[in-house]
């Protein structure tokens, strides 16, 4: 699939060469736990990040993470984390 058909959260993610799982970790690092399948619903628009987490993802993926509420707007989407 083309990086233009992700989300801008993926897209940054693999921009980073990061696995999900590799995000998971940097997230527990700054103590913020969150499961790769969690981060699936999140760059797929099915679940939408509490603060604390967008937060984090905001910083480690370099994203303003005003992204998040853009995201929560686009999809019916349920709060995760």
């Amino acid at each position: 699939m083309p990086l233009t058909d992700t989300s801008p959260v993926k897209r940054a993610r693999l921009r980073r060469g990061m696995t999900q799982a590799d995000l998971a970790e940097k997230c527990a690092e700054r103590g913020v736990a969150v499961t790769d399948s969690h981060l699936s619903r999140i760059e797929r628009g099915v679940f939408t990040p509490r603060p604390k987490l967008a937060a984090v993802l905001a910083g480690e993926l370099g994203l303003d993470i005003e992204i998040f509420e853009t995201l929560k707007a686009g999809a019916g989407s349920e709060t995760a984390q």
